[in-house]
């Protein structure tokens, strides 16, 4: 499958793509709110500006991609790994990033606004900001600069 065809099946009523490997793919200024992408392979894609508002993101693999301006309020992101990641203006509202690896993720204006942060590994990310992070959970979060995080703020 390719980056065309998923656009196509969405448009049709399709929402479940777990599993699917579409590295680097170009998905740009896109809604794709409430896909099952879990387990997907969407390393180095391009996603700025795509709503992916409730998609299932649990265990994908997100490595390197590029969310600028992305909107993921109430996604779930278990698992995922977003080591690398570029976002811009992110939102991820709600979302459920527990167990995420965010190692070395760029996240310029990002907003974690309650999200869930339970055990997430953000070592090495660049502009985070606990400022963007009200009511978000903390619990055993690694933070940038490597301390450990338990708690709301």
């Amino acid at each position: 499958m390719n980056a065309e065809e998923l656009l196509q099946r969405y448009a049709a009523g399709e929402r479940d793509f777990a599993g699917v490997k579409l590295p680097r793919a170009r998905l740009l200024d896109v809604n794709l709110s409430r896909a099952i992408f879990r387990e997907a392979d969407l390393s180095n894609a391009s996603l700025d500006w795509t709503d992916l508002s409730y998609a299932d993101l649990s265990y994908a693999n997100l490595r390197g991609a590029r969310l600028g301006e992305a909107a993921l309020t109430g996604a779930n992101l278990e698992g995922a790994d977003l080591s690398g990641v570029v976002c811009g203006q992110t939102g991820f509202f709600d979302a459920n990033l527990s167990h995420a690896n965010l190692r070395r993720a760029i996240l310029t204006e990002t907003s974690f606004d309650n999200a869930n942060l339970s055990h997430a590994d953000l070592r090495g990310a660049s502009y985070f900001s606990i400022n963007r992070c009200k009511g978000a959970t903390f619990n055993e979060t690694i933070m940038p600069d490597g301390s450990i995080r338990n708690d709301g703020v």
